[in-house]
């Protein structure tokens, strides 16, 4: 037998090109095509023309058993199913091998039933309304497994240790998905699954109804024959799903988290479920809901499954005359003793509230003989508590509907937990769900809690607000890009559809302050981001070095070499934001320690650290286990912080003087050098507004030898190096990341390229103007697809190291090749801010183009252009494209959100300094006129710029610049919190 072994990215030809071949007179060239392979043989091909954009239509078409059918049985037969110009008639030719193409009448009943399969296929991916809002109808297929999801965030801010206990969830188009509290704790259980699909278990936030002892809905199965229609509504911190069903009902499910309230349980996420009766007669139902707790112990579901269950037992809160007040699980580990979840509903009736009198807490007696869908012992539950795990949990209640009432009905999922920082007993459970159902005793509370959230959505949004013309663009910059970075500044990259599992928030995570804080000092939280960022601080260890990860605790300290420097831009951020320079002066943990000092102090160490101590032979800091790119792990033998620690005292010991650099031959990060620079100067300009003039002096002078450092050692002639090697005696490999390096896994190119090495040389103010025209060209010619730029070019980094991005991924994936959007968006506040800066006028333009046209490719809402084909999210950035296809393979959190947000700043010239706002916008070429409000506390600032079509810059040409009719002669407008309305003119003379 001779067998051989087929790939998909070897694939000789596609179902389409086998079509187009033998349809080619119907097929017009460049139409969509929708086409699938016969059989394994690959020789036929079936499929649909003239579509409106790529959809999976023929894979739809043949779910109908009447089309499926139609299709021809012999071997290498293809069939082609074509629709008129009008979209009424469907044709079917069919053409055998060898033999003349048949045309085939197809019977009315399969044309009309394909047909409208076809009619609908354009809005298969939903659409997105005037509020940012993603409507989906449940009934069409989903392009991806990000694509259908929404992401919801609680409210702990006036409460301790937000930034830790926030709790936020994942929920998919049909309320599924899974809740987390503090940390990573789950409240309803993750699925940890291969299908990126499935969040969380299979029954979480699902329910049921009966009437006459016969189930007439599931809320997971949007298909069932009772349904006339089932549409999902995701929207900023709140997921709408209603459902029509054809005897009159009509079924609402509200899905949000709860701002906390003192005295209620640290995290509570609610499910409003409304029933309204459009029939004329009453209707008797019964609800049945159910869920998946999280493990107490998830680790053990990695290696003992048995051990999670055992260490459990079924438990239920009961009020004075036995109705169930919660299900909640007991513990036996003192461990799962403090973390205690539970899940209460209330059903508002006639006669006031009602607590439910049946609950079931084993899925296997719940499922029994028949399906999650079709439950067998769904009729009666048995209010059994059983001796072990799994944390299911089923309620049960009775609804009347009355003819033309609505029904409501609540559903409270949380945690009580010690982390809330609320006093703690063994009567804790009680006390608190006993307050929670206090208050959603009252039908109204639901409404007013979820106005309560939305509310602050809303003004968390204001900081900016566009008005460019394309509303798309105006609705997301608006409305969707500040909830993903609001979501982000606190769950960092730990939660989200497929990023599932256990994940600390990360310390260069902090990048998402650096636009999170605009937002909320703009409405008036300054206090919240100067505690958030003095959580960062106290990470930070004696030396300089950082902790990588940390929830309640740090992990793996000085292990990535970048860390701590973002903390920095941070800090100046703030500080120029606000002007609260006397924050530099507040004590702050140090890290491993039971000591503190000044945050001033602490970024001083960070730079004697990164600038002076961890430093290769060229002067530039050590990349270590890795920079900011995870996959560039070069160095097997790296020291972590507390290694290098020991071995440079034991230098010191031996008789070197403290700033000496630490003896070794480890890599040297450029891109670790860049960021060093930029927080060299920013220290400086933190110093001089100190009164320490000695200190900043002493950074300039440091940062200008760092800069010259780069350009003798790193400037290779077309590009800036990503790194530079020191261990290879012979001189094998010097450097990484430019003509030359001998890294190239492309036998056509002289070399390899990085991207982050163009973006950062102009951010750190390192590259001249001739230097940046040549890596422009170069990025052209190696990094520049339709998609947007690669993050590398082929590399063959396995010449140097193992386990690298080289070798775990396929070219054209995540960091081997793929279209990295948070270093896209780098690269365009890169484009953005270098237009403003190089001399040339024509230089300039280019840049700025270029800078737009990342952002084009990496706006969210673009993906409804081609969502079949492009995926992601319409309403959240995702982490990456494949570079060959184009497609949004994820995660959904990254840091994209936060550098788009920095990346417009930049675009619409908005830097916050000492003295005031400088206005420095560069707009589109063809663009005349956009208005943004800014908002600063009680004030607001309503900018206006103007200028002819072409590309214009302050400083090519006569500007004016007018705040409230006056002309400012300086170039600044004056941030000030006055509580007033300020009108801000900027127009570019002609």
């Amino acid at each position: 037998m001779m067998l051989k072994f087929n790939t998909a990215r070897a694939a000789a030809a596609s179902p389409e090109d086998i079509l187009r071949q033998a349809f080619a007179d119907r097929i017009d060239e460049g139409g969509q095509l929708s086409a699938v392979f016969t059989d394994s043989r690959c020789i036929g091909a079936v499929g649909v023309a003239g579509l409106p954009l790529r959809l999976p239509a023929i894979q739809e078409l043949l779910k109908l058993p009447e089309v499926a059918a139609l299709l021809p049985k012999e071997t290498g037969a293809s069939a082609l199913f074509t629709v008129n110009d009008t979209g009424t008639e469907l044709s079917l030719h069919i053409r055998h091998a060898g033999r003349q193409e048949q045309a085939i009448a197809i019977p009315e009943a399969a044309a009309n039933a394909a047909l409208a399969q076809l009619q609908a296929a354009p809005g298969w991916a939903g659409a997105l309304n005037a509020e940012g809002e993603h409507v989906i109808d449940l009934r069409s297929p989903v392009p991806g497994p990000h694509f259908a999801v929404n992401l919801l965030l609680g409210n702990r801010l006036e409460f301790p240790h937000p930034l830790q206990t926030t709790p936020k969830s994942v929920v998919d188009r049909l309320g599924g998905g899974s809740f987390r509290s503090h940390a990573a704790t789950q409240v309803l259980a993750t699925r940890w699954d291969m299908r990126q699909e499935e969040n969380g278990f299979p029954a979480n936030r699902q329910f049921y109804l009966f009437e006459d002892g016969k189930q007439i809905f599931y809320s997971a199965d949007p298909g069932g024959e009772g349904i006339e229609s089932a549409v999902c509504r995701h929207s900023q911190n709140v997921t709408i799903i209603t459902y029509r069903l054809y005897g009159g009902l009509e079924i609402t499910r509200t899905i949000f988290i709860l701002p906390h309230a003192e005295g209620l349980p640290l995290a509570t996420e609610m499910q409003r479920v409304t029933i309204t009766n459009h029939g004329e007669s009453s209707r008797q139902l019964r609800l049945v809901y159910t869920g998946m707790f999280g493990s107490a112990a998830p680790g053990a579901l990695f290696e003992d499954v048995l051990y999670s269950n055992v260490i459990m037992q079924g438990g239920v809160l009961q009020d004075a005359d036995g109705a169930v007040a919660a299900i909640s699980p007991d513990y036996y580990p003192e461990g799962g003793r403090h973390d205690l979840r539970f899940h209460t509903m209330i059903i508002h009736g006639e006669d006031g509230p009602v607590l439910p009198r049946e609950y079931c807490v084993s899925y296997n007696e719940f499922v029994g003989t028949g399906s999650l869908h079709r439950p067998s012992g769904a009729l009666k539950l048995s209010s059994i508590l059983h001796r072990k795990g799994p944390g299911f949990f089923a309620v049960a209640g009775e609804i009347q509907v009355a003819a033309g009432a609505t029904a409501a009905v609540d559903q409270l999922t949380g945690l009580v937990s010690d982390k809330s920082g609320a006093s703690w007993s063994d009567t804790v459970l009680e006390e608190e769900v006993g307050a929670l159902i206090a208050r959603f005793t009252s039908r109204s509370s639901a409404e007013e809690a979820l106005a309560q959230s939305l509310k602050f959505v809303r003004n968390y949004s204001r900081f900016l607000q566009v008005s460019s013309g394309d509303a798309d663009f105006d609705q997301f910059v608006n409305r969707n890009l500040p909830f993903q970075v609001l979501y982000q500044s606190f769950v960092s990259r730990s939660f989200c559809q497929t990023q599932k599992g256990y994940r600390e928030i990360g310390f260069r995570e902090i990048q998402d302050m650096y636009a999170s804080m605009y937002y909320f000092v703009g409405m008036g939280r300054g206090g919240l981001v100067k505690s958030l960022l003095k959580e960062w601080t106290s990470m930070v260890f004696e030396l300089g070095y950082a902790y990588h990860n940390f929830f309640w605790a740090g992990k793996e300290p000085g292990k990535w070499s970048d860390d701590a420097l973002w903390l920095i831009q941070a800090v100046y951020r703030y500080v120029m934001l606000t002007g609260d320079s006397e924050f530099l002066d507040e004590s702050c943990p140090v890290a491993g320690t039971d000591t503190e000092r000044p945050v001033f102090e602490t970024l001083k160490a960070i730079i004697v650290y990164s600038g002076q101590i961890s430093i290769g032979r060229h002067g530039l800091p050590l990349l270590d286990f890795a920079d900011w790119n995870d996959c560039l792990k070069l160095d097997d033998t790296y020291l972590n912080g507390p290694a290098k620690e020991a071995l440079y005292r034991k230098q010191l010991e031996a008789g070197g003087v403290f700033g000496d650099s630490l003896e070794s031959d480890y890599s040297e990060s450029v891109m670790n050098a860049f960021l060093l620079k930029v927080a060299v100067d920013e220290l400086s300009a933190l110093a001089a507004r100190k009164g320490e003039q000695a200190y900043a002096d002493e950074l300039t002078g440091f940062g200008a030898k760092l800069r010259q450092r780069i350009q003798e050692h790193a400037w290779k002639g077309d590009f800036f190096a990503r790194v530079l090697f020191n261990r290879y005696a012979n001189g094998e490999y010097t450097y990484l990341g430019a003509a030359g390096d001998g890294m190239s896994s492309d036998p056509a190119k002289d070399g390899s390229y990085f991207l982050n090495s163009f973006s950062w040389s102009i951010l750190a103010g390192c590259a001249d103007e001739n230097q940046i025209a040549v890596m422009l060209d170069t990025m052209k010619a190696h990094l520049m697809t339709p998609y947007g730029m690669k993050l590398v070019s082929p590399v063959a980094l396995g010449r140097v190291s193992t386990h690298t991005a080289s070798d775990e991924y396929f070219p054209g994936d995540r960091e081997n090749g793929g279209v990295f959007k948070h270093a896209c968006m780098m690269a365009a506040a890169a484009m953005f801010k270098g237009a403003k800066e190089v001399s040339s006028p024509d230089l300039a333009a280019e840049l700025c183009r270029l800078g737009y046209w990342l952002l084009d490719r990496i706006m969210p809402f673009k993906t409804m252009d081609d969502p079949f084909a492009v995926c992601g999210n319409p309403r959240f950035c995702t982490q990456y494209n494949n570079s060959e296809t184009g497609e949004n393979i994820g995660p959904m959190l990254s840091g994209t959100s936060t550098w788009l947000t920095l990346s417009l700043m930049e675009a619409l010239g908005i830097e916050y300094t000492e003295q005031g706002i400088a206005l420095s916008p560069v707009l589109r070429e063809e663009q005349t006129e956009l208005t943004y409000t800014l908002k600063l506390g009680s004030s607001s600032y309503r900018i206006q710029v103007r200028k002819p079509e072409g590309f214009h810059r302050m400083q090519d040409g006569a500007t004016r610049l007018m705040l409230d009719g006056r002309v400012l002669e300086d170039g600044l407008v004056p941030a000030v919190d006055d509580g007033f309305a300020h009108e801000v003119e900027l127009i570019f003379a002609g």
